[in-house]
């Protein structure tokens, strides 16, 4: 399930507040529950979408002006130390996932200019806030750690933006809708400058930090796997459902979902015939139902063809590896 730091998210129900909106159109987000390290990424899409219904137009780009580096945890300290302004967005794409892991980040560098793009999948209104918000954070942590304006060369969303004015008085550049890619470019030179708490000894120990941070929350990727699992062994006499409707009911738009299991070497083809597999073994082996149950069972329409696939993956017929037992 995709997932967002709290502090990312209450902000935003505090930002909303102060705006007039009625807390009780906040439902379920109101009162607040300061608890939690992360919360779903559906919650915080819930308060963007009543927040762009109710209050004035580019609720993105106030939220992303008062988020700063002590939203951010270790990464936000990673920012505070580093020892140039380009290396806050280079932290950004090693990192992201400390944050949120909905979406992807890529940098593209060369002589003149660094460029950021942001990757996340438009499946409902809340996620342009999404994308909008993160880019003039970015500014506005550049702006903190450097103790200088900087404005970026332009800036791209590739969804419409009904007041484009607003941003474009904000990053003073170029700002296009519509465009290909969500990005944001800088001249490169510009980067170079040196933060105002450089220190490479804590920013190293922060960056270790942060990789056993990452090895943390790719052991809880795991989990995602193993329920998907469980939906596909729960569904398989019914009819194995596809990937997007997994990932409906996960909360996670099929291509977030499919990249998602790419990251480890997995497809989603993969986990259907592993638990085909699975499933077909411990009924031959533990029950004494007919081999053709046993094919409905395991989502096979025909006989036959689960017959094929189970000598596939044993080297053996459904009835020869039940009399091996």
């Amino acid at each position: 399930m995709p997932f967002v730091s709290s502090s990312i998210y209450i902000k935003a129900i505090e930002l909303a507040l102060k705006e007039g909106l009625p807390s009780k159109l906040l439902g379920r987000h109101y009162p607040l529950n300061k608890g939690n390290t992360y919360v779903p990424m559906a919650s915080l899409l819930e308060v963007y979408e009543i927040a762009e219904e109710h209050l004035s137009p580019n609720f993105g780009l106030r939220q992303g002006k008062q988020l700063n580096s002590n939203d951010y945890g270790t990464l936000g300290l990673s920012w505070k130390t580093c020892l140039e302004a380009s290396d806050v967005l280079r932290n950004v794409k090693r990192y992201m996932v400390l944050v949120t892991n909905d979406g992807t980040i890529d940098i593209h560098e060369n002589a003149s200019t660094i460029t950021l793009t942001l990757d996340r999948d438009i499946y409902r209104k809340g996620i342009k806030t999404t994308i909008e918000a993160p880019f003039v954070m970015l500014l506005e942590v550049i702006k903190e750690v450097t103790g200088r304006q900087v404005k970026p060369i332009k800036v791209c969303f590739k969804h419409s933006i009904s007041v484009l004015e607003d941003f474009t008085d904000y990053f003073r550049c170029p700002v296009y809708s519509n465009a290909e890619e969500n990005s944001i470019t800088f001249d490169a030179e510009t980067l170079k400058m040196t933060t105002l708490k450089a220190d490479r000894f804590i920013h190293d120990f922060l960056t270790q930090r942060m990789d056993e941070e990452k090895k943390e929350l790719s052991q809880k990727e795991d989990e995602l796997t193993e329920e998907i699992n469980k939906i596909l062994k729960e569904s398989m006499a019914s009819g194995i459902p596809s990937l997007t409707q997994i990932g409906d009911y996960l909360g996670i738009s099929g291509r977030t979902l499919r990249r998602r299991l790419s990251d480890r070497d997995l497809t989603f083809r993969d986990l259907v015939q592993k638990n085909r597999k699975e499933t077909a073994i411990s009924l031959l082996s533990n029950s004494s139902q007919s081999i053709g149950e046993i094919a409905f069972l395991t989502g096979f329409s025909e006989q036959s063809a689960f017959n094929r696939a189970f000598k596939k993956w044993t080297g053996q017929t459904p009835n020869d590896y039940r009399k091996s037992l």
